[in-house]
């Protein structure tokens, strides 16, 4: 059930997302599957095959960014506007509320290691997205 639910809603963050980045309609539908293969990529990784979180985020962001590159293709649009609303499943925001309010509740030591966490997984989604960009332009280059 866990599944299912991770799958209809990392659609639904990603598709609604798009709606409100004022996405093209024929792009909504790109948009939520792109977001859906990151997220389920990062969750079977973590979850079955034991990943560190940091490891998941990464790979999960890397299939992202590989979709963006093959959506832009298909549906003849700029690969970003499928990256902002698929990486929104990816944002660590529940750790960013935790860190904060920890911190407001004077629990100096607690936050520390909630931040260095959130610095981790945002540079994995971001080294992700960018080695994904740099192997399809490898792949590209060598088709020419």
């Amino acid at each position: 059930m866990e599944w299912i639910l991770n799958l209809v809603f990392s659609f639904a963050a990603s598709y609604f997302f798009a709606i409100l980045f004022d996405s093209p309609k024929r792009a909504f539908l790109p948009s939520g599957i792109v977001g859906t293969a990151g997220w389920m990529t990062s969750k079977i990784l973590i979850d079955l095959f034991d990943f560190h979180q940091v490891y998941g985020y990464f790979f999960g962001s890397m299939v992202l960014g590989l979709m963006c590159q093959l959506m832009a293709r298909l549906v003849e649009e700029p690969s970003t506007l499928f990256m902002i609303p698929g990486i929104i499943p990816f944002v660590p925001g529940g750790l960013a509320y935790d860190a904060t309010l920890k911190l407001m509740l004077n629990r100096i030591n607690e936050p520390l290691s909630i931040m260095f966490q959130i610095t981790l997984l945002s540079g994995a989604i971001a080294a992700g997205l960018l080695f994904a960009d740099y192997l399809f332009k490898i792949i590209k280059w060598r088709q020419v």
